[in-house]
């Protein structure tokens, strides 16, 4: 089991593993920070406060013309610690997100990477953004990884549902199902993370499986227990989703039995009304329904920008590959090129050329996206 999301907020090694992480799509991210900030600081910027900075991942990514002028603010002492260690000539202070030590209206920017889909109380964040800002002043929130799911899961649940994990789209499943066993299962998009259930609805079925002890009933890990009154901790099951999904035979395992458990209820006439769940899409919404006009901010973009680049086919992809996407947390590769755009292009934002979606023999498109939120203080 996963420590608590408190405990991994102050872990510096999760600082470590995020660099990893991001290694392979830095060129392409930094491009995006950059055409978005072009775009949307003010001009001049006038002071500029990070919140959540971590270990400063974000300031490797800002203009150099920026970067001097931007007060970095995170809460973990651990990090700020880390932060200290890797940038040495940084401005980099211990505080909240919800406390900041400014005075009102003293603030041109407020920037933010991988903050706002984690903190359980945004509202108190939104409204000291709002005290701290001037009028005009920006929130600009870059979301590069996987969402986590420490704060969906308590809105998935405080709304009666029940997020699984999406056995609707494992390709090991799907291999092996029939035509009519695949209608039964929701529509979901490779980028959903989450199927969502009604509290209700399963209760009633897999309570039942319980207390019969029938093997439909076994191996459902994290959810293993969840029918009783009281036995629901987003928490904890937020940990248990982490967990399984980091261990790729254990994630198969427990899709499995929820495919068996959705297949036979459905066969079985069953309420089990699945659907799925962009852990992005939702992030998305929670910011446009929080910075919004009744809250003192004028949202003036939400959604994902793309970057790209063309280049040599090689390493460890297979020979036929010719795109590799990085969207939402998960790396996707194709024979083909896609038609469709996954974001809105960085050109758009600063006007810089950027490659076509063509290849030659021995080429690759190499594309990722960042989930990106703007909102002015009006």
């Amino acid at each position: 089991m996963l420590p608590s999301p408190l405990d991994r907020w102050h872990d510096p090694a999760l600082i470590d593993h995020l660099a990893h992480v991001r290694k392979p799509w830095d060129v392409l991210t930094r491009r995006i920070v950059r055409a978005v900030l072009t775009k949307f600081l003010p001009k001049p910027p006038g002071p500029v406060v990070e919140v959540g900075a971590g270990g400063g991942q974000l300031r490797e990514w800002l203009p150099a013309e920026l970067v001097s002028d931007v007060l970095h603010t995170e809460p973990s002492e651990p990090f700020v610690r880390a932060f200290r260690e890797r940038h040495p000539g940084a401005n980099v202070i211990r505080a909240e997100a919800a406390a900041l030590p400014f005075e009102p209206a003293s603030v041109g920017a407020a920037l933010a990477l991988c903050v706002l889909d984690t903190v359980p109380d945004i509202a108190s964040v939104r409204d000291e953004l709002r005290r701290v800002l001037r009028p005009g002043g920006e929130v600009v929130h870059f979301l590069d990884l996987a969402t986590s799911p420490d704060c969906l899961f308590p809105e998935l649940i405080a709304g009666g549902e029940l997020p699984l994990t999406n056995f609707a789209r494992d390709s090991a499943l799907l291999g092996v199902l029939t035509d009519a066993q695949k209608a039964l299962l929701p529509p979901a998009d490779a980028f959903d993370e989450v199927l969502a259930l009604p509290w209700d609805a399963w209760a009633a079925f897999v309570g039942m499986l319980e207390r019969s002890k029938h093997p439909l009933a076994a191996n459902l890990g994290p959810y293993a227990g969840l029918t009783a009154p009281g036995a629901l901790d987003p928490e904890k099951l937020a940990r248990g989703f982490i967990a399984a999904g980091a261990e790729p035979a254990g994630l198969l395992a427990l899709n499995r039995s929820l495919l068996a458990l959705t297949l036979s209820a459905r066969q079985l006439g069953r309420a089990w009304p699945l659907r799925a769940v962009s852990s992005r899409a939702h992030v998305r919404e929670r910011l446009r329904t929080t910075f919004d006009a009744g809250h003192g901010f004028a949202v003036e973009f939400a959604g994902p920008v793309a970057a790209r680049e063309v280049v040599a086919a090689g390493g460890s992809l297979p020979e036929d590959v010719r795109f590799v996407l990085r969207h939402a947390g998960r790396t996707i590769t194709r024979a083909e090129l896609p038609s469709a755009e996954y974001g809105t292009p960085a050109d758009v934002f600063d006007g810089e050329p950027v490659p076509p979606r063509a290849t030659e023999g021995g080429q690759v498109v190499r594309e990722t996206t960042v989930e990106v939120f703007v909102a002015r203080r009006i």
